[in-house]
Formats: structure tokens, C-alpha cells, sequence
């Protein structure tokens, strides 16, 4: 009788075992897909070709409401739209660009074409999250731009953009992770200029 119990025991043990072990693979399986964010869609619409080879290109100081930022120091998020167009210059430059410019909002624009835009959202995610959950994608940074490449001449656009990018696998502070969403922006905005060139 006393072998009987044991193996009741055992039975029930066994029994519990496993359904703790398909608990937690229930409960990874949902956090992984709960978690995991796919890559947010961008988008690059071309009006009318265009050929900026040996042509001026200016580009505007993207505009920026601080106050839609989240997840960041407001005083470092009013450079944002002045780096980012500093970035897309540093990259148009190191494409064999002659001199592109940048300008202020309402400075004049005298060239042959202009690239503006606006940051439509500036998250800056959870440092804390991204170092403990990183794999499932939690604590991502994301940065929104939509904007255009307008024919100065002809004062049509060209182009137009509409571009996202997150930074859920860093372990850097939230600043840094999207100053790196902001260069990744930026060399995205200066390929539709270097795709027009060749």
C-alpha cells in the first residue's frame, strides 16, 4: 500500500511539473509576441524625377515641438531638428555633394533644392527596459520624420518622405539611442538625393 501512495505522489508531482512547465512556455510565448515590436513601415514617394548633380542643395532645420517628446530632457530635444539636418549635410558632403547648406526656417532659400521636414514623434523609450528585456523588444526608442525635397525652380516636390526608426537592441542611454534613430534618419533623407544622382 505504501508503494501505491508513492506512485500516486509521484503521479501528482509529475502532473504539476508539467503544468508548470506549460505555464512559463505559455507565458515566454506571449511576452515574446506581446514584445517583439516589428519595424515600423517608412516610406519614399518620387513625383517627378529629378537629377541634383552639380546642383545646391539646401537643408532646412527640421521643425520640432519639444513638448511631444517623451522619455528625454526637453533642453536636448530642442537640437534635434537642427542635428538632424547637420547630419543629412555630414552625409550629402561624403557623397561627393559640392557644399550643401544649412539654413534656418525663415532664412531665404536660394539654391536649386531644398529639403525640409518635420520630427513628428521623439520617444525615448526605457534604457531599463532595453537592458533587461532587450530580446523581446521592450523600452525601444523611436523617431518619426515626414517631410519633402522641393524643386526650388519649379517650387513642386519632388520627393516625399515618411520615415520611422526604432532602437529596441542598444544598451545605450536614451538620449544616445536617438541621436543614433536621428543619424540613421538622415543618411535614409540624403539617400533619396544620392539614389537621383547616379
Amino acid at each position: 500500500m505504501a508503494a501505491g501512495c508513492r506512485k500516486a505522489g509521484l503521479g501528482r508531482k509529475n502532473r504539476v511539473f508539467r503544468a508548470m512547465r506549460y505555464a512559463l512556455c505559455v507565458f515566454l510565448a506571449f511576452s515574446f509576441s506581446a514584445g517583439c515590436a516589428a519595424q515600423k513601415p517608412s516610406l519614399v514617394v518620387h513625383s517627378y524625377p529629378f537629377n541634383p548633380e552639380g546642383k545646391t542643395v539646401l537643408v532646412q532645420h527640421f521643425a520640432l515641438n519639444p513638448e511631444i517628446s517623451t522619455g528625454l530632457n526637453r533642453g536636448a530635444v530642442q537640437r534635434f531638428g537642427e542635428l538632424i539636418a547637420l547630419d543629412i549635410q555630414r552625409t550629402l558632403t561624403n557623397a561627393g555633394f559640392r557644399h550643401p547648406l544649412v539654413i534656418d526656417p525663415g532664412e531665404p532659400a536660394k539654391g536649386d533644392f531644398l529639403i525640409k521636414g518635420t520630427l513628428t514623434r521623439v520617444h525615448g523609450g526605457d534604457v531599463r527596459e532595453r537592458r533587461w528585456f532587450q530580446s523581446f523588444g521592450y523600452g525601444a526608442t523611436e523617431v518619426r520624420a515626414v517631410g519633402e525635397v522641393v524643386d526650388l525652380a519649379s517650387s513642386r516636390s519632388v520627393a516625399a518622405f515618411s520615415l520611422v526608426k526604432q532602437s529596441s537592441y542598444t544598451w545605450l542611454d536614451n538620449e544616445s539611442a536617438v541621436r543614433e534613430n536621428l543619424r540613421e534618419l538622415a543618411r535614409e533623407i540624403a539617400a533619396i538625393l544620392i539614389e537621383a544622382k547616379q
